[in-house]
């Protein structure tokens, strides 16, 4: 992916790139341990917050997804974007975080909208996947929500600081997305 980070509006929300100023906001939503508590890391030092950062920040610039930051009235209260991408095959992995005092408020389900119009109209995806642990009954909520579907749970999938875990594979297809918007459900 080249050229100039697209920038997506919804609403009071900003999807943008994140730069060094993020710091902060990155190292206390991946420090949370009820963040990640969710993920398959634990919760990140200062040290490793840097070199998320640094991560989600090269995806862009090295071809390989995009990463959003979530800006909401001018704070940035989490990330989402695409990685593991495959484009022959059209298809990229979702992913995405929030501070833990926004779950429940609808904030996720807002923001990730124009990044799937995204995966699917700018970056022609015909099949985006998320993978999340299977006691995440809120992610798998909000995947259920948009359209995902539930392909099945994949066992010893993931490894975490307690060992390793089952996860569930969801996806979206273009067209079950377009059939969503078109319905005017969003």
């Amino acid at each position: 992916m080249s050229g100039t980070f697209p920038i997506l509006k919804i609403d009071d929300f900003v999807l943008r790139e994140l730069t060094n100023d993020d710091l902060d906001a990155i190292s206390s939503i991946w420090g949370s341990p009820k963040v990640t508590e969710k993920m398959s890391s634990g919760p990140l030092s200062n040290e490793e917050s840097i070199q998320m950062l640094y991560v989600l920040s090269s995806l862009w610039n090295n071809d390989a997804g995009i990463r959003w930051g979530v800006e909401h009235n001018g704070r940035l209260i989490g990330t989402c974007g695409f990685h593991n991408i495959n484009k022959g095959l059209q298809r990229g992995e979702i992913g995405y975080e929030l501070d833990y005092e926004l779950w429940g408020k609808g904030f996720m389900y807002k923001a990730l909208q124009p990044v799937l119009d995204y995966g699917f109209n700018v970056m022609k995806f015909e099949r985006i996947e998320a993978f999340i642990n299977v006691d995440n009954k809120r992610s798998a909520d909000l995947l259920l929500r948009l359209a995902f579907k539930l392909e099945g749970t994949l066992r010893n999938y993931a490894r975490t600081p307690r060992g390793l875990i089952d996860q569930n594979c969801f996806s979206l297809l273009k067209r079950d997305w377009q059939d969503l918007r078109q319905s005017g459900a969003n």
